[in-house]
């Protein structure tokens, strides 16, 4: 299996022409990147079909990263790759300086609002292996965005305690 790096710099995936599951030919668009300079167009390195895209739409990318596999033509491809990817779930619980869970607050992953769940964590579930920007507002506190990345099938639980967050109205 083989990964398309080329992408010119450091940038950000805008589009994707082809889809997963689809062939390409040598020097065929397969995306688009901006970078701080320009929009580059990613043409294929040789032919081959798309088997997973790691770097969807909106994701930043490092030059030199791999942000999809591909099976070159006439190449096995493993079955478990044409499955179709697991969803992950992400978890977030929100602690005082007491340790404590905080309800009363809300937590954003890429401007879509996370649920509370029973335990009074936040939940979101149904993702792709991305990169996720999560932002949390919390009533007396700064808001704190940070960025974190899940894997396939992967469960992401993670505490945040609001003591690391700077108080609105704080003197120094």
């Amino acid at each position: 299996m083989h990964t398309p790096k080329d992408i010119g710099g450091n940038g950000t995936v805008l589009r994707w022409m082809k889809k997963e599951g689809e062939k390409f030919q040598k020097g065929e668009p397969l995306f688009e990147v901006e970078t701080r300079k320009a929009i580059v167009q990613v043409d294929a390195p040789e032919a081959g079909t798309i088997l997973r895209i790691s770097a969807k739409e909106g994701t930043a990318v490092i030059g030199g990263s791999a942000v999809a596999l591909y099976a070159l033509g006439g190449e096995t491809i493993p079955p478990e790759l044409l499955k179709p990817p697991s969803p992950a779930t992400l978890l977030i619980k929100l602690l005082d300086e007491e340790n404590k869970l905080v309800t009363a607050a809300s937590v954003t992953i890429d401007g879509k609002e996370m649920e509370i769940n029973a335990e009074g964590a936040f939940t979101i579930s149904g993702l792709s292996a991305n990169a996720y920007t999560i932002m949390v507002k919390a009533p007396g506190f700064l808001e704190k965005i940070f960025v974190l990345s899940l894997r396939e099938g992967e469960t992401a639980s993670h505490e945040l305690n609001l003591h690391s967050i700077e108080r609105l109205g704080r003197q120094r």
